[in-house]
């Protein structure tokens, strides 16, 4: 019986170590695929930055679902600020509180903030965008007018 326990023995340490070569080709794999998206996302933002006016047809549509992506982006960012009595100085970008009509770093004067959404209703706890009719949110539960 030795013989097959060697040959068990030897089968399995093959297996083992393939297996293990095998999980450091799929890392090294993952890692090469994450490169390449890095990648393509730069090459997306250059473009961006540079044709976001002028753009072939083919890129007309996703340039702007990125602009309604960036503004929807802009409205939850003022809007969780807002909901912890913040808010950005447009000219200067200090962080301040919300209700100051002027920034307490660069003196700008401040227009008046409107807190919304895309819909109009934001939830006053976590800022998330609400429906109409909506009597909790959606995102932390909270109750809502």
């Amino acid at each position: 019986m030795g013989f097959f326990d060697s040959l068990k023995d030897s089968l399995q340490e093959k297996t083992e170590k393939e297996a293990t070569s095998n999980n450091n080709f799929d890392l090294e794999i993952s890692a090469t695929e994450e490169k390449i998206v890095e990648l393509l996302t730069k090459i997306g933002r250059v473009y961006m930055e540079k044709h976001a006016l002028d753009n072939n047809p083919e890129y007309v549509e996703y340039v702007k679902q990125i602009q309604i992506l960036e503004e929807e982006k802009q409205i939850l960012e003022r809007n969780k600020l807002a909901t912890q009595g913040l808010r950005v100085c447009e000219h200067c970008h200090q962080i301040i509180t919300l209700d100051s009509a002027f920034c307490n770093k660069c003196g700008s004067k401040l227009n008046p903030i409107v807190v919304s959404s895309i819909d109009g209703k934001f939830c006053p706890s976590c800022g998330a965008s609400l429906s109409e009719g909506d009597a909790f949110c959606t995102a932390c539960g909270a109750k809502v007018n």
